[in-house]
Protein backbone atom coordinates (compact mmCIF):
# COMPACT_ATOMS: atom_id res chain seq x y z
CA UNK A 1 0.00 0.00 0.00
CA UNK A 2 1.33 3.45 -0.91
CA UNK A 3 2.33 5.61 2.07
CA UNK A 4 0.81 9.02 2.70
CA UNK A 5 3.08 11.98 1.91
CA UNK A 6 2.85 15.43 3.47
CA UNK A 7 4.08 18.21 1.18
CA UNK A 8 5.17 21.07 3.39
CA UNK A 9 5.72 24.66 2.25
CA UNK A 10 6.95 27.40 4.62
CA UNK A 11 6.04 30.81 3.15
CA UNK A 12 7.11 34.34 3.93
CA UNK A 13 6.59 37.05 1.29
CA UNK A 14 7.30 34.89 -1.79
CA UNK A 15 4.72 36.83 -3.81
CA UNK A 16 4.01 35.41 -7.26
CA UNK A 17 6.66 32.67 -6.91
CA UNK A 18 4.39 30.71 -4.56
CA UNK A 19 1.93 29.99 -7.38
CA UNK A 20 4.22 27.59 -9.26
CA UNK A 21 5.30 26.05 -5.96
CA UNK A 22 1.68 25.27 -5.07
CA UNK A 23 0.74 24.08 -8.55
CA UNK A 24 3.73 21.72 -8.62
CA UNK A 25 2.62 20.22 -5.30
CA UNK A 26 -1.02 19.87 -6.34
CA UNK A 27 -0.08 18.25 -9.66
CA UNK A 28 1.95 15.44 -8.07
CA UNK A 29 0.38 12.18 -9.23
CA UNK A 30 0.46 10.65 -5.76
CA UNK A 31 -3.03 9.95 -4.50
CA UNK A 32 -2.30 9.84 -0.76
CA UNK A 33 -0.96 13.33 -0.15
CA UNK A 34 -1.72 16.43 1.86
CA UNK A 35 -0.31 19.92 1.38
CA UNK A 36 0.47 22.07 4.40
CA UNK A 37 1.41 25.72 3.95
CA UNK A 38 2.65 27.86 6.83
CA UNK A 39 2.17 31.54 6.02
CA UNK A 40 4.52 33.15 8.51
CA UNK A 41 3.14 36.68 8.69
CA UNK A 42 3.53 37.59 5.01
CA UNK A 43 2.91 41.28 4.26
CA UNK A 44 2.83 41.11 0.44
CA UNK A 45 0.24 39.51 -1.87
CA UNK A 46 0.99 36.02 -0.53
CA UNK A 47 -2.06 35.79 1.82
CA UNK A 48 -4.50 36.63 -0.99
CA UNK A 49 -2.84 34.09 -3.31
CA UNK A 50 -2.96 31.38 -0.65
CA UNK A 51 -6.61 32.08 0.11
CA UNK A 52 -7.45 31.07 -3.48
CA UNK A 53 -6.04 27.61 -2.71
CA UNK A 54 -7.52 27.17 0.77
CA UNK A 55 -9.93 24.44 -0.37
CA UNK A 56 -7.04 22.36 -1.71
CA UNK A 57 -4.44 22.83 1.02
CA UNK A 58 -4.17 23.00 4.78
CA UNK A 59 -3.31 26.65 5.35
CA UNK A 60 -1.92 27.82 8.68
CA UNK A 61 -1.74 31.62 8.74
CA UNK A 62 0.33 33.18 11.50
CA UNK A 63 0.47 36.81 12.56
CA UNK A 64 4.10 36.57 13.65
CA UNK A 65 7.09 35.79 11.48
CA UNK A 66 8.75 32.45 12.16
CA UNK A 67 12.20 31.39 11.04
CA UNK A 68 12.35 28.85 8.24
CA UNK A 69 13.40 26.07 10.61
CA UNK A 70 10.51 26.88 12.97
CA UNK A 71 8.02 26.74 10.09
CA UNK A 72 9.41 23.40 8.92
CA UNK A 73 9.13 22.02 12.44
CA UNK A 74 5.52 23.18 12.65
CA UNK A 75 4.87 21.30 9.40
CA UNK A 76 6.60 18.27 10.92
CA UNK A 77 4.25 18.36 13.93
CA UNK A 78 1.12 18.97 11.85
CA UNK A 79 1.92 16.33 9.22
CA UNK A 80 -0.27 13.23 9.07
CA UNK A 81 1.85 11.64 6.35
CA UNK A 82 4.37 8.87 6.98
CA UNK A 83 6.78 10.78 4.73
CA UNK A 84 7.42 14.52 4.34
CA UNK A 85 8.36 16.40 1.17
CA UNK A 86 9.47 19.98 1.87
CA UNK A 87 9.58 22.71 -0.79
CA UNK A 88 10.86 26.23 -0.34
CA UNK A 89 8.27 28.87 -1.22
CA UNK A 90 9.95 29.98 -4.47
CA UNK A 91 11.08 26.58 -5.78
CA UNK A 92 9.02 23.80 -7.33
CA UNK A 93 8.76 20.08 -8.04
CA UNK A 94 8.92 18.33 -11.39
CA UNK A 95 5.75 16.48 -12.36
CA UNK A 96 5.81 12.94 -10.94
CA UNK A 97 8.70 13.66 -8.58
CA UNK A 98 7.30 11.85 -5.55
CA UNK A 99 6.08 8.82 -7.50
CA UNK A 100 9.42 8.49 -9.29
CA UNK A 101 11.44 8.63 -6.06
CA UNK A 102 9.33 5.94 -4.42
CA UNK A 103 9.60 3.73 -7.49
CA UNK A 104 13.37 4.13 -7.66
CA UNK A 105 13.74 3.42 -3.92
CA UNK A 106 11.22 0.57 -3.70
CA UNK A 107 13.79 -2.18 -3.04
CA UNK A 108 15.14 -0.29 -0.01
CA UNK A 109 12.07 1.65 1.08
CA UNK A 110 11.28 -0.39 4.18
CA UNK A 111 14.67 0.43 5.73
CA UNK A 112 15.07 3.94 4.28
CA UNK A 113 14.99 7.10 6.36
CA UNK A 114 15.71 9.65 3.61
CA UNK A 115 15.19 9.53 -0.16
CA UNK A 116 17.21 12.02 -2.20
CA UNK A 117 18.01 12.85 -5.81
CA UNK A 118 19.88 15.47 -7.87
CA UNK A 119 18.57 19.03 -8.02
CA UNK A 120 17.86 21.10 -11.11
CA UNK A 121 19.22 24.62 -10.69
CA UNK A 122 17.24 27.32 -12.54
CA UNK A 123 19.44 30.41 -12.87
CA UNK A 124 17.78 33.80 -13.34
CA UNK A 125 19.33 37.03 -14.58
CA UNK A 126 17.66 40.37 -15.34
CA UNK A 127 14.21 38.93 -14.72
CA UNK A 128 14.54 35.90 -17.00
CA UNK A 129 15.54 32.27 -16.64
CA UNK A 130 18.83 31.77 -18.51
CA UNK A 131 19.89 28.26 -17.46
CA UNK A 132 16.94 26.10 -16.39
CA UNK A 133 18.50 22.62 -16.39
CA UNK A 134 21.83 22.69 -14.56
CA UNK A 135 22.38 19.78 -12.19
CA UNK A 136 23.81 20.29 -8.72
CA UNK A 137 26.67 17.83 -8.03
CA UNK A 138 25.02 15.06 -10.02
CA UNK A 139 28.11 12.96 -10.75
CA UNK A 140 28.91 12.32 -7.08
CA UNK A 141 25.45 12.09 -5.56
CA UNK A 142 25.65 8.55 -4.23
CA UNK A 143 27.81 9.28 -1.16
CA UNK A 144 26.03 11.66 1.27
CA UNK A 145 29.12 12.13 3.45
CA UNK A 146 31.34 13.15 0.53
CA UNK A 147 28.56 15.46 -0.66
CA UNK A 148 28.28 17.03 2.79
CA UNK A 149 32.02 17.56 3.15
CA UNK A 150 32.16 19.09 -0.34
CA UNK A 151 29.14 21.29 0.50
CA UNK A 152 27.33 19.83 -2.51
CA UNK A 153 24.21 18.34 -0.90
CA UNK A 154 20.98 18.54 -2.92
CA UNK A 155 18.62 21.41 -2.22
CA UNK A 156 15.69 21.05 0.23
CA UNK A 157 13.08 19.96 -2.33
CA UNK A 158 15.15 16.98 -3.48
CA UNK A 159 14.49 14.97 -0.31
CA UNK A 160 11.62 12.96 1.09
CA UNK A 161 12.01 12.31 4.84
CA UNK A 162 10.43 9.58 6.90
CA UNK A 163 8.56 11.58 9.55
CA UNK A 164 9.57 9.40 12.50
CA UNK A 165 13.24 9.49 11.46
CA UNK A 166 13.15 13.28 11.28
CA UNK A 167 11.55 13.46 14.73
CA UNK A 168 14.18 11.03 16.04
CA UNK A 169 17.02 13.45 15.27
CA UNK A 170 15.14 16.47 16.63
CA UNK A 171 13.83 18.03 13.42
CA UNK A 172 15.21 21.34 12.19
CA UNK A 173 17.23 23.58 14.50
CA UNK A 174 17.26 27.35 14.99
CA UNK A 175 20.87 27.54 16.10
CA UNK A 176 22.49 27.62 12.66
CA UNK A 177 22.02 29.90 9.67
CA UNK A 178 22.93 26.83 7.60
CA UNK A 179 20.02 24.93 9.11
CA UNK A 180 19.86 22.52 6.17
CA UNK A 181 23.48 21.39 6.58
CA UNK A 182 23.00 21.14 10.34
CA UNK A 183 20.08 18.77 9.70
CA UNK A 184 22.00 16.70 7.14
CA UNK A 185 24.95 16.42 9.54
CA UNK A 186 22.70 15.13 12.33
CA UNK A 187 21.08 12.69 9.91
CA UNK A 188 24.49 11.36 8.81
CA UNK A 189 26.04 11.18 12.29
CA UNK A 190 22.91 9.46 13.64
CA UNK A 191 23.33 6.95 10.83
CA UNK A 192 20.01 7.51 9.09
CA UNK A 193 19.82 5.54 5.87
CA UNK A 194 19.98 7.71 2.75
CA UNK A 195 18.66 6.09 -0.44
CA UNK A 196 19.78 7.64 -3.72
CA UNK A 197 17.21 8.07 -6.50
CA UNK A 198 18.90 9.05 -9.80
CA UNK A 199 16.10 11.04 -11.46
CA UNK A 200 16.13 14.81 -10.64
CA UNK A 201 12.78 15.98 -9.33
CA UNK A 202 13.16 19.39 -7.67
CA UNK A 203 13.98 22.79 -9.15
CA UNK A 204 15.98 25.31 -7.15
CA UNK A 205 15.77 28.93 -8.34
CA UNK A 206 18.72 31.29 -7.91
CA UNK A 207 19.22 34.91 -8.95
CA UNK A 208 15.52 35.77 -9.16
CA UNK A 209 15.41 37.70 -5.88
CA UNK A 210 17.76 38.91 -3.16
CA UNK A 211 18.72 35.92 -1.05
CA UNK A 212 19.89 35.45 2.51
CA UNK A 213 23.21 34.20 1.12
CA UNK A 214 23.87 37.73 -0.14
CA UNK A 215 22.55 39.71 2.82
CA UNK A 216 24.22 37.48 5.45
CA UNK A 217 27.24 36.33 3.47
CA UNK A 218 29.89 36.42 6.19
CA UNK A 219 27.58 35.04 8.89
CA UNK A 220 26.66 32.10 6.66
CA UNK A 221 30.28 31.33 5.87
CA UNK A 222 31.20 31.41 9.56
CA UNK A 223 28.37 29.03 10.38
CA UNK A 224 29.41 26.86 7.45
CA UNK A 225 32.93 26.69 8.90
CA UNK A 226 31.71 25.87 12.41
CA UNK A 227 29.66 22.95 11.09
CA UNK A 228 32.58 21.72 8.98
CA UNK A 229 34.91 21.73 12.01
CA UNK A 230 32.30 19.83 14.03
CA UNK A 231 32.01 17.19 11.31
CA UNK A 232 35.80 16.87 11.04
CA UNK A 233 36.03 16.23 14.78
CA UNK A 234 33.32 13.57 14.49
CA UNK A 235 35.17 11.82 11.65
CA UNK A 236 38.43 11.88 13.57
CA UNK A 237 36.77 10.44 16.66
CA UNK A 238 35.11 7.68 14.63
CA UNK A 239 38.33 7.06 12.65
CA UNK A 240 36.44 7.79 9.43
CA UNK A 241 38.60 10.59 8.01
CA UNK A 242 39.67 8.80 4.83
CA UNK A 243 41.78 10.27 2.05
CA UNK A 244 38.69 10.79 -0.14
CA UNK A 245 36.96 12.68 2.66
CA UNK A 246 40.01 14.84 3.29
CA UNK A 247 39.97 15.72 -0.42
CA UNK A 248 36.30 16.70 -0.12
CA UNK A 249 37.14 18.97 2.83
CA UNK A 250 39.88 20.65 0.80
CA UNK A 251 37.44 21.17 -2.07
CA UNK A 252 35.00 22.75 0.38
CA UNK A 253 37.61 25.21 1.71
CA UNK A 254 38.77 26.08 -1.80
CA UNK A 255 35.24 26.79 -3.03
CA UNK A 256 34.49 28.89 0.04
CA UNK A 257 37.65 30.90 -0.46
CA UNK A 258 36.64 31.57 -4.07
CA UNK A 259 33.20 32.69 -2.88
CA UNK A 260 34.81 35.14 -0.47
CA UNK A 261 37.16 36.52 -3.12
CA UNK A 262 34.22 37.11 -5.44
CA UNK A 263 32.66 39.72 -3.14
CA UNK A 264 35.76 41.55 -1.87
CA UNK A 265 34.71 42.00 1.74
CA UNK A 266 37.72 43.21 3.74
CA UNK A 267 35.84 42.50 6.96
CA UNK A 268 36.44 38.80 6.32
CA UNK A 269 40.18 39.11 5.74
CA UNK A 270 41.23 38.03 9.23
CA UNK A 271 38.62 35.30 9.34
CA UNK A 272 39.90 33.72 6.15
CA UNK A 273 43.57 33.88 7.13
CA UNK A 274 43.35 30.29 8.40
CA UNK A 275 41.91 29.10 5.10
CA UNK A 276 44.59 30.87 3.09
CA UNK A 277 47.25 29.11 5.16
CA UNK A 278 45.57 25.73 4.75
CA UNK A 279 45.32 26.20 1.01
CA UNK A 280 48.98 27.22 0.78
CA UNK A 281 50.00 24.05 2.64
CA UNK A 282 47.98 22.01 0.17
CA UNK A 283 49.02 23.96 -2.93
CA UNK A 284 49.45 20.94 -5.22
CA UNK A 285 46.12 19.48 -4.16
CA UNK A 286 44.41 22.82 -4.82
CA UNK A 287 45.92 22.96 -8.30
CA UNK A 288 44.64 19.44 -8.92
CA UNK A 289 41.12 20.56 -7.95
CA UNK A 290 41.14 23.03 -10.81
CA UNK A 291 41.36 20.16 -13.28
CA UNK A 292 38.73 17.85 -11.75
Amino acid sequence: MDPKVTIGIPAYNPGKWIIQTLESALSQDWEKKEIIVIDSGSTDETPSILNKYKDKIKLISLKKTLGTAESRNLILLEATGEWIQYIDHDDYLVKGKIKTQFEEAKEQLDSADVLYSPTYVEIWKNGASIHPNNLLGADSYQDPLILWLSWDMPQIGSYIWRKQSLLKIGGWDNFHLCEDYSLYMRAITNKLKFVYCPTPGAVYRVGHRRSRAVSHFIELLKDHDALLEEMIEYLKKEKMLTEARQAAILKNRFQKFLAYKSVDLSIAEAYFKKHKELLKKNYLSVIALLFL
